[in-house]
């Protein structure tokens, strides 16, 4: 017996955090430091150990967070995140889905909100980074998904 019985009638594009094309791209996994834990499709910086742990946001840039469907409501908890503990798989370098707030055209700059992380289109205000070297690939209206590039060796993250 099949497990899904039903399907959506409109089945979405995408889901933030999914990794984009088959293009070579480069990821690292670092456990997760916070109660909060960590969603998908967000920026992470370097936790208090520095080479195992990482934050939600912060301006010690070290990716975005991808999609893993072991953590697909898990234990049916609805919860789709990373929690306290947890390994997070982080992209650094390659394509991802994320949210863009504001809207976005392809080559737009990216830069976030170093309190929680997400991700948007233009310059850089007080309280957000702006990730030089990150371009976002796809046109998406105000709160619709995108696609960004990371180039981790180009990307930096700046005032």
């Amino acid at each position: 017996m099949s497990a899904q019985t039903s399907y959506a009638r409109n089945i979405p594009k995408a889901y933030a955090g999914l990794i984009y094309a088959l293009a070579p791209h480069d990821n690292v996994s670092r456990d997760v430091e916070g109660a909060a834990g960590i969603e998908f499709g967000v920026v992470v910086s370097r936790g208090t150990d520095k080479e195992r742990q990482c934050v939600l946001g912060g301006t010690d840039f070290l990716g975005i967070t991808y999609r893993d469907l072991g953590r697909e409501g898990a234990a049916n908890t609805g919860a789709i995140k990373y929690s306290e503990k947890e390994t997070a798989g982080i992209l650094r370098e390659g394509y991802i889905w994320a949210f863009c707030p504001t809207g976005c055209n392809p080559g737009d700059q990216v830069k976030y909100t170093d309190a929680d992380g997400v991700l948007d289109s233009g310059a850089a205000a007080v309280g957000e980074t702006q990730l030089n070297g990150a371009r976002w690939e796809t046109v998406a209206a105000a709160g619709e998904l995108a696609v960004i590039r990371l180039d981790y060796s180009q990307t930096t993250a700046g005032s």
